[in-house]
C-alpha cells in the first residue's frame, strides 16, 4: 500500500479544530456524523470499512473519508443542520453538496460516485 492509499484509506475522526483543515484537504470529502449509542450509525460505519478501501483506490486519494462524533461536537452538527443519525454529507472542496440517506452498500457507492462527479473527480 503506498502513501496515498494509507491516507484515504483510513476513516479519519475530526474535530471542530481538525475538521476545517481536513476538509479543504481534498477534492471531495464524505463526512459522516454519528454517535456511539447510534445503532444505524453501527451499520453504516460497517459498509463504509468495507468499500472505503476500494472507492479510495479508484479516486486515488482525492475523497477524503471523515467522520465527526455529534456527543463530543455538537457544534459541527449544528453548523451542518444534522437533525438524525447517522447523516453524511459530502462535500465538494469546502461546501457541502449532498447528502446520502440510503442504507445499502451499493446505495452508498453509487452515492460516493455521485459526489466524485459533483466535485469533477470522475466522468
Amino acid at each position: 500500500m503506498n502513501r496515498i492509499e494509507e491516507k484515504i484509506v483510513r476513516i479519519r475522526d475530526v474535530t471542530g479544530k481538525t475538521f476545517d483543515r481536513e476538509i479543504s484537504g481534498s477534492r471531495a470529502s464524505v463526512v459522516e456524523f454519528w454517535a456511539p449509542w447510534c445503532m444505524p450509525c453501527k451499520r453504516l460505519s460497517e459498509i463504509m470499512n468495507r468499500v472505503v478501501p476500494g472507492i479510495a483506490g479508484t479516486y486515488q486519494g482525492q475523497i477524503g473519508f471523515l467522520k465527526v462524533n455529534v456527543d463530543e461536537e455538537s457544534a459541527l452538527a449544528q453548523k451542518f443542520g444534522v437533525l438524525t443519525l447517522p447523516t453524511v454529507i459530502g462535500f465538494s472542496g469546502t461546501n457541502p453538496v449532498e447528502r446520502f440517506t440510503g442504507r445499502t452498500k451499493d446505495e452508498f457507492v453509487k452515492w460516493v460516485h455521485r459526489l466524485a462527479q459533483r466535485a469533477g473527480i470522475a466522468d
